[in-house]
């Protein structure tokens, strides 16, 4: 009984430590797990960290966050390029190869003699076009989607008719050639799957693309109105110190002018100046007398000139020079001996009749009598007198220094005050200016902003560090 109680008690010892076992392997495999999986978390979280797009930029970091961007973006273009790049250049050698074997090839097809002599001379033209296609595929030393897609789009544009257009050609060559033109056509559909390849990652993201292309042309035009913004604002300064110069310049003129209206120099300036317009205005009363006097004399004497013109009376030297000085001026004739070329003028008349008809005869030798008894000499001395006055009063004023200074002062603050209202209009223009560039500008931001928002698929903030 005891042996079998120690059989028995000895058994599940036995199973405990095997179940142990097996426990501890199951948690060492669970702690396995445990630690893989935290390890692609953090792997996760790495690359995504990698991945995520900044959402705050400075506007003169843009260029540095497209970049991030474009490779974000695409990655799998930046990862296979390269690769496919090396595809790209082995089958592009295998095409070189084809397409000499298929150039030294010899025909052993059975063919009519036409369509030998065709495909011979057409395989010439096609292989020197397909030698022309294999030498314009240069292989880029970049990776980025702008230099991924021209190079595609200038290699499958080489690629749209490698044989030639004309199909007859084709058929001829095809014909004597059918397993080197079998492996040509080969290495040219190899080279079109890597090509799509090589472009898979572009599809789908035409606008993202639309918008890279778009934001730095954003990013050159905000520079430039900010540029013109700056320097018009900065030349508006300028004209407003100008503006506070020339205004604080006419202010103190202004005063100086004031200053000089108060002289005593100036008041006798301006006492002279009241006395000669008193003696200029009587001179020109007692000219306007003379002339007034004479002008019954204009029709009578007009008449006699214009009968010695036409020769239907002849007048003499003397008649002539005295009616043309009292016709002329009778201020300038009172200079001379006024009553003698009166005389000779009434002597004319009155010698013949027929110079004048009786009535207008009579009235003109009345007024020749009243002029001759009238006191002209006197008349002659008032105005000389007169004259004299004139002249010793503009001597008088033209001693005194303080007019010229006056009047340059008058002068400079007249030019000042011009040059002052150019520029307020210049500087409201420019202001004008400023405010149609800065909408422009705000117009810019915006759609920047737009742009960027389209390619990062949130809202992206930009500081713009623009002007003061």
């Amino acid at each position: 009984m005891q042996d079998a109680r120690c059989k028995i008690q000895v058994k599940p010892v036995s199973c405990i430590r095997h179940h142990e076992s097996r426990r501890h392997e199951s948690k060492s495999i669970n702690q396995l797990s445990i630690y893989l999986r935290n390890t692609v978390k953090w792997l996760s979280r790495l690359r995504g960290k990698e991945e995520e797009i900044e959402t705050a930029v400075a506007f003169d970091e843009i260029d540095t966050w497209l970049e991030q961007v474009s490779k974000t973006l695409f990655r799998d273009l930046n990862t296979n390029a390269a690769r496919l790049y090396d595809d790209i250049e082995e089958i592009r050698e295998r095409l070189k190869q084809d397409i000499s074997e298929l150039q030294n090839a010899e025909s052993t097809e059975e063919v009519p003699n036409r369509i030998e002599k065709i495909g011979l001379l057409s395989r010439d033209k096609m292989v020197k076009h397909l030698h022309s296609v294999a030498e314009k595929i240069v292989i880029p030393a970049q990776t980025d989607y702008k230099t991924v897609r021209a190079f595609y789009q200038e290699t499958t544009s080489n690629l749209e008719f490698p044989f030639g257009k004309s199909q007859t050609n084709i058929y001829c060559v095809r014909s004597l050639f059918p397993g080197e033109i079998k492996e040509v056509i080969s290495d040219l559909n190899r080279l079109r799957t890597v090509l799509d390849q090589l472009i898979a990652s572009l599809k789908g993201k035409e606008s993202q693309i639309e918008r890279l292309e778009q934001v730095p042309e954003f990013v050159e035009a905000i520079r430039k109105l900010r540029s013109a913004i700056e320097k018009d604002k900065e030349k508006n300064n300028e004209q407003e110190e100008e503006c506070s110069t020339l205004e604080s310049r006419i202010g103190s003129e202004g005063k100086r002018l004031k200053l000089i209206e108060e002289k005593e120099e100036w008041k006798q300036y301006k006492a002279h100046e009241t006395e000669l317009s008193s003696l200029e205005t009587d001179l020109k009363a007692l000219e306007s007398d003379v002339r007034r006097m004479f002008t019954p004399l204009n029709k009578p004497l007009n008449l006699l000139k214009k009968q010695d013109e036409t020769g239907r009376h002849t007048l003499s030297s003397e008649e002539r020079n005295a009616i043309f000085a009292i016709l002329s001026s009778p201020i300038h004739a009172l200079n001379d001996d006024v009553n003698a070329k009166l005389l000779v003028i009434k002597n004319t008349i009155e010698g013949d009749p027929a110079l004048l008809k009786d009535r207008k005869r009579e009235q003109t030798l009345n007024w020749l009598d009243h002029l001759i008894n009238a006191d002209l000499v006197s008349m002659k001395g008032k105005r000389e007198l007169l004259q004299s006055q004139i002249e010793e009063v503009k001597a008088k004023l033209s001693g005194l220094r303080i007019l010229k200074e006056k009047e340059e002062l008058e002068h400079s603050i007249v030019s000042a005050q011009g040059l002052l209202k150019q520029l307020q209009e210049g500087i409201d223009r420019s202001k004008g200016h400023i405010v149609s560039l800065e909408e422009k500008l705000e117009e810019k931001k915006q759609r920047l902003l737009e742009a960027l928002e389209g390619l990062a698929g949130k809202r992206i903030e930009v500081t713009f560090y623009l002007y003061s």
